[in-house]
């Protein structure tokens, strides 16, 4: 169990590193756009909540503490960081097992708060399950 809980912090931080490299046209051009902000944070917390608020399985509040946490989360990690944690990913390896993962993991689990943390594991259960079936 706490593996998964750690595994569902990683795929938060990974589906906003997904976000960021997303090559559909449409979110390229809005991830370029806010590369050209002048304030490039803000802009991308927003490219994010338009993201995420899509899917409209979290509140606006939600969606607001989600894409605020996740987006600091990523720019504190180093470019070296994230190629461990993609190198981990490419050897077929949970990137959970890395300590500076296990440690951001546990600031996220701060920021997002207890509430907002549930819901994203329960979200992450669902999704699972529903991709299995497939």
């Amino acid at each position: 169990m706490k593996n998964l809980k750690s595994n569902i912090i990683v795929s938060a931080i990974m589906s906003v590193a997904a976000l960021f490299a997303t090559t559909t046209h449409a979110n390229n051009d809005k991830l370029q756009q806010a590369y050209k902000s002048t304030n490039v944070k803000a802009a991308l917390i927003n490219v994010c909540k338009e993201e995420t608020a899509k899917g409209k399985k979290l509140t606006t509040a939600e969606v607001s503490k989600y894409c605020t946490c996740a987006v600091e989360a990523d720019g504190k990690l180093t470019n070296a960081q994230k190629w461990e944690i993609q190198s981990a990913i490419n050897q077929k390896k949970s990137p959970a097992t890395l300590a500076f993962v296990q440690k951001q993991n546990k600031d996220l689990q701060t920021c997002f708060g207890p509430q907002l943390t549930g819901k994203l594991k329960t979200l992450t259960e669902e999704a699972m399950k529903a991709a299995e079936k497939k």
